[in-house]
């Protein structure tokens, strides 16, 4: 990927892949994939290995991204349990695992006080939010009825949503709204996820929104976010 993108410098830019499982080594792949090679953020599974991103040998990797600055693409994984929640048959880790390992990331870094103690790094979220937004109304008062979130959350649930980043790659004209009318123009940004899915400019720019709104999805949010 660091060849690419320096083959092909006005079209190409990638973000690093750390071993989380060993928080000393990703810390020192973080260092020299950004300084060395020219990573411009990180990706990230929804879970390492079943361990939930909260964990606390976690902390000195969300350190140093939070120190860079560095922007986060979050993509889901097998959750947890795959075995007990039966979604292996009909492929239901795709199409109902995948969001749910993606809900239940986010709603853990929300309760758990993440963007708290580390609010420098733009977070994005693959599949438009993976139906967050569907839910958000079960989870407004959970930092409410939980003493542990409580202590961790200074906001309303739903300004630490409004936070986060979403992609575009839910090929759904009606979730893209959902998500633009919440979030905003600024908060959305153009994702593909290819070659699994078959996503282009079409499904932004059948929109119902102003010009400067779509441009700001298609690539402004991105040179923004990535300091292209």
């Amino acid at each position: 990927m660091a060849a690419q993108q320096k083959r092909y410098p006005e079209r190409i830019r990638f973000m690093c892949s750390l071993p989380w499982q060993h928080p000393k080594l990703a810390v020192a792949e973080l260092k020299r994939t950004v300084d060395e090679l020219g990573a411009v953020g990180v990706m990230v599974l929804a879970n390492i290995d079943g361990v939930s991103l909260t964990d606390r040998k976690f902390s000195s990797i969300w350190r140093e991204i939070d120190r860079r600055g560095l922007p986060v693409l979050v993509h889901p994984t097998a959750p947890p349990g795959t075995k007990q929640l039966d979604v292996v048959r009909y492929n239901l880790i795709a199409s109902v695992g995948f969001m749910f390992d993606t809900q239940l990331m986010v709603v853990r870094l929300i309760l758990n006080g993440i963007f708290e103690r580390y609010p420098n790094f733009p977070f994005l979220v693959a599949h438009t939010g993976a139906g967050l937004l569907d839910i958000k109304h079960r989870l407004r008062g959970a930092h409410n009825r939980n003493p542990d979130s409580a202590k961790n959350m200074k906001k309303p649930f739903d300004e630490y949503l409004k936070g986060l980043y979403f992609d575009t790659c839910m090929n759904d004209h009606e979730v893209l709204m959902d998500a633009f009318q919440f979030m905003g123009p600024d908060r959305l940004m153009w994702g593909t996820d290819y070659p699994f899915v078959d996503n282009d400019t079409k499904q932004v720019e059948g929109m119902e929104i102003g010009s400067a709104q779509k441009q700001a999805i298609l690539g402004d949010n991105a040179e923004k976010i990535f300091k292209l």
